[in-house]
């Protein structure tokens, strides 16, 4: 890592979409910036855990809700014939389809023309605070251990790694009050006219299952192509544990790999165009949706959702993806928003009532337990870490933030408010 103490304006942690989002607006509003990522590459769930959609991006009435930052990444997916969309079945949206490799090389090059310093295979295990301000964060790397100090913090890791080696407040739901974490699978050789329908999907696990016997709880989920490899993306192998667990944790992971080897059983053997495929992968890790998250000076709550609601004083963001609900083993629920529109995100959702200058976007913006199953969606994460990197950029310059100044600062840099 070089030096094993350096000193940035605004450090971000995180590297998927809305770390990357907070990192590029922080640099690109004149801030030093670093980001921090466990992995070898940027990309977060959508690329450690094969989710490869961004969910978000619209609203059910296929309206862009989410720009901004994300707007420079759908452009160049456009720059290389890729920006792609699918409309899924289940609830009408729209969702960006996504290539694994071409991801991880835009989200790089986003950074790298930001001018932000990343530091990849950076755990944060520890941070220095000093009263109401977070001071440094202490990571380890394959070298060793190295501090890194700031005027402004990010979190943005999915699973609050900032949050929880600071003592922030967060929220933690009971585990089987959370929601599932699903082992994506990714099937080759699948024909291109094979059915990906959920309905088929349906009758070809129900047909296993009595056959053989075994246990499959969930007997629906989404089946996508993906762009340039043409694999089917198989969301359906959920497993409902305690991800802050490191046994569960664990046993997630092994479960879930056996149970994705039936649920591909089960498709090859029980879906026409199916009969030559291939399990190519799973994950690698499996898709974790829940485990904690900002416990904020405010929250977007489920009526806020249902609602629309609009927050023309206060908005950072928008949300324009419905409450998807995998709660309830085997069950996934769905609750719109008022005509199929979006609702808007303040500032308060984002901004830590436990430190001044530690902010959290992404699954870790502040909302209660059922508005986090529309919150917590990637093309959502980059409109929330966006707010993230440009308000802690504007506190590093002004030491505080004024929500007239941020919501400027957001609309120059391209963000739908």
């Amino acid at each position: 890592m070089g030096p094993q103490c350096q000193e940035f304006d605004v450090v971000v942690v995180g590297g998927g979409a809305g770390g990357v989002a907070a990192a590029v607006g922080a640099a690109r509003s004149g801030a030093r910036v670093c980001l921090i990522e466990r992995h070898g590459y940027l990309g977060g769930a959508a690329v450690a855990s094969s989710v490869l959609t961004y969910c978000g991006f619209f609203d059910a009435s296929h309206t862009q809700v989410v720009a901004g930052v994300g707007q420079l990444f759908l452009d160049r997916l456009a720059e290389l014939d890729l920006y792609l969309t699918h409309t899924t079945a289940t609830s009408g949206n729209k969702v960006v389809l996504l290539d694994l490799e071409t991801t991880k090389r835009v989200l790089d090059s986003l950074l790298i023309d930001a001018g932000v310093t990343v530091f990849l295979h950076a755990t944060v295990f520890d941070a220095t605070t000093a009263g109401d301000r977070v001071a440094a964060v202490e990571v380890i790397h394959p070298g060793g251990r190295a501090t890194i100090s700031g005027s402004a913090f990010v979190d943005c890791s999915g699973d609050g790694a900032l949050l929880a080696a600071t003592g922030a407040d967060t929220v933690v739901f009971a585990p089987d009050e959370r929601q599932a974490s699903t082992l994506v699978m990714r099937v080759g050789g699948v024909a291109e006219d094979a059915n990906l329908s959920s309905a088929s999907m349906t009758r070809a696990v129900r047909a296993y299952r009595e056959r053989y016997g075994v246990a499959l709880l969930r007997d629906h989920g989404s089946m996508v192509r993906l762009p340039v490899s043409r694999e089917v993306m198989v969301l359906v192998a959920d497993q409902h544990r305690d991800m802050l667990d490191l046994d569960d944790a664990t046993r997630a992971e092994s479960e879930g790999r056996a149970l994705a080897a039936h649920y591909f059983r089960a498709l090859r053997s029980g879906v026409p165009g199916w009969e030559a495929s291939f399990l190519a992968a799973t994950g690698p890790e499996i898709g974790v949706r829940e485990t904690r998250r900002l416990r904020g000076k405010d929250m977007v709550t489920a009526l806020d959702v249902t609602s629309g609601r609009k927050r023309p004083d206060v908005v950072v963001a928008r949300g324009g993806w419905l409450m998807e609900d995998h709660a309830v083993p085997g069950l996934i629920t769905y609750d719109g928003i008022r005509d199929g529109g979006w609702f808007d995100i303040s500032y308060g959702c984002i901004s830590s009532r436990s430190f001044a200058n530690l902010w959290a976007g992404g699954r870790l913006t502040s909302s209660d337990r059922q508005a986090f199953s529309s919150t917590r969606v990637m093309g959502t994460a980059f409109a929330t870490g966006h707010a993230c990197g440009v308000a802690a950029a504007l506190h590093v310059d002004t030491g505080r933030v004024d929500n007239r100044v941020l919501q400027e600062g957001l609309r120059a840099q391209g963000a739908l408010l």
